[in-house]
């Protein structure tokens, strides 16, 4: 798959070294793309109105970054990229408030893949949470929703081969590089699920797997997913991880009933103690979900999700259900027409904003009136 020419430019600025999405805001906000501001020359860069300390860092981490050999490199271990700007970059993952702008794909991601559920749990489960993962995750597949879990040994891994024994889709969100194989003992299912659904990554390729990269790459399977199912996991868990995350994006959480003496359910009692769904069978999932009248509505605190500054907000107020030209916001507003591309690009990263065609936009379903 050939990369667009804008994605080479976005996978640019995501390289930068100790650059996240909040530095680089403050660069785009003064240019009208990721390719005009990667291609601007570092004298000018200097002469920008922000701290000259930032504009030096990126100037001096981007000259060592080759697009085409990274592109190149992408392209060998059968990946591609999907930004933002792409119609596949998942809808669900694009309502959250801080959402990765690039994804690292092998596979390939699809318009159904809305209707997901995530399954979690312990990497060391018992036959009996081992067996519901997988026995769930088929029921479900069967109902054509997408399992998303995280490649893990245990529980994640039973959650996946459920999925493709019943003949569904399944997609893996994981915590290192995509030509990383972790854990090795899973690397020919990670062949079986790019060939039936998605190996998906936020992290540049080569990096290793660190344990301070999981916890960011749990918020990425609840933040694609309707709703999160713990099948087992232990009182101290990375599953309850991503349940915290599913908490604050307001999906729904489930989990299965453990034996009370289970140290390894544990979990899974007290999630239930505190008002996730208790699931007995597949239909206790279903009935919460109601996949077959998909509207989402994310229940995202957008209390928390206001334009930061006048310009966004001048910008955010032309905004409605309706897509409006960017031109005739520029008019409207009297802003420079950098400014408001700039602006919009970060609106939509916080999810107040959405692209709804070439130049055109409006304000996003979830954010306030």
């Amino acid at each position: 798959m050939q990369p667009q020419p804008h994605q080479q430019f976005w996978l640019g600025l995501h390289l930068v070294p100790n650059f996240g999405i909040a530095r680089i805001s403050q660069l785009l906000a003064h240019f009208e793309s990721p390719e005009a501001l990667w291609r601007e020359p570092d004298a000018s860069l200097m002469r920008l109105d922000l701290p000259r300390k930032l504009l030096r860092s990126f100037c001096e981490g981007r000259r060592n970054i080759n697009l085409e050999r990274e592109l190149e490199a992408i392209a060998n271990v059968g990946a591609h990229l999907v930004t933002l700007d792409d119609e596949t970059y998942p809808e669900l993952l694009r309502q959250l408030p801080h959402k990765p702008p690039l994804l690292y794909v092998r596979g390939s991601l699809q318009a159904d893949d809305g209707k997901c559920l995530g399954i979690v749990g312990t990497r060391k489960p018992s036959r009996y949470g081992r067996n519901i993962a997988s026995q769930l995750a088929g029921e479900l597949a069967q109902q054509d929703i997408t399992i998303v879990s995280g490649l893990a040994l245990g529980i994640d891994a039973a959650a996946h081969r459920g999925a493709l024994q019943a003949g569904g889709r399944t997609i893996a969100l994981v915590g290192t590089g995509i030509d990383i194989n972790y854990p090795r003992e899973n690397q020919e299912l990670a062949d079986t699920i790019a060939a039936n659904g998605a190996i998906v990554s936020e992290l540049p390729l080569r990096t290793k797997p660190l344990a301070k990269n999981f916890p960011q790459r749990n918020r990425l399977i609840s933040g694609m997913c309707l709703g999160v199912l713990v099948a087992e996991a232990p009182e101290r868990s990375g599953a309850l991880n991503t349940v915290s995350h599913a908490l604050d994006q307001g999906r729904e959480v489930f989990a299965v009933p453990h034996n009370v003496f289970s140290q390894t359910g544990r979990g899974c009692n007290q999630l239930i103690q505190e008002g996730a769904k208790l699931v007995a069978n597949v239909d206790d999932i279903l009935e919460e979900l109601n996949p077959s009248h998909i509207k989402v509505q994310t229940r995202i605190q957008t209390e928390r999700l206001q334009p930061a500054n006048d310009a966004e907000n001048a910008i955010f107020q032309q905004l409605g259900a309706d897509p409006i030209h960017v031109d005739l916001i520029v008019r409207q507003t009297q802003l420079p027409t950098a400014t408001v591309t700039s602006t919009l690009t970060m609106l939509e990263l916080k999810g107040l904003a959405e692209s709804a065609g070439p130049m055109q936009y409006c304000r996003a379903p979830n954010s306030q009136r």
